[in-house]
């Protein structure tokens, strides 16, 4: 009997706790409808922005293949008078000449200048042969037999002075493990 009173105390309980939870659903209940109305417009809102953006990519092509239609009519028409240019622009000039005697005369002085700057440049060259002939000739002289640069001779030198020192070093050793042993 007393786990009957037990389980009715238990009983009475829980459907206190259920009665005093109502408010609270019922307020979960209304934050549900709140947040299902949002997701509902904003659902409607993006359907809304997406047909708005098709009709604008639709407007965007039209007029890119209006600026397309017009760039390939100004390209034509640059093309024709590229083709045209030769023929229809001419220029024709008149010189007296009296202009074209001042014309010949400056051209024949910058020719004797140019060639009189060659005449000066070869007589540089020249000079400079001359002057590095003469050192070398003076070079060979003060050396007479065989001459090598100084590059060659240290290095030369630095190979020699190696091999040398090889063969003491073998010497040493063959001198020690055969007859110090």
């Amino acid at each position: 009997m007393f786990n009957e009173v037990q389980e009715e105390i238990q009983e009475k309980d829980a459907e206190q706790d259920i009665v005093d939870r109502v408010p609270q659903l019922k307020q979960l209940s209304a934050d549900i409808e709140k947040a299902t109305t949002a997701v509902i417009n904003a659902k409607l809102s993006l359907e809304s922005s997406i047909r708005q953006s098709q009709r604008e990519e639709g407007v965007l092509g039209a007029s890119v293949n209006t600026i397309s239609g017009k760039v390939d009519t100004i390209n034509k028409h640059i093309d024709h008078v590229i083709e045209d240019a030769p023929t229809k622009l001419k220029v024709s000039v008149s010189v007296s000449d009296d202009d074209w005697q001042k014309m010949q005369g400056h051209h024949t002085q910058w020719l004797g200048e140019e060639k009189q700057m060659l005449v000066d440049q070869h007589k540089q060259q020249e000079v400079l042969w001359l002057k590095q002939s003469q050192r070398l000739t003076d070079i060979v002289k003060n050396n007479e037999g065989v001459w090598i640069s100084t590059k060659l001779f240290y290095i030369v030198g630095s190979l020699s002075l190696l091999s040398i020192i090889t063969i003491a070093i073998e010497i040493a050793f063959y001198v020690y493990f055969h007859w110090i042993q």
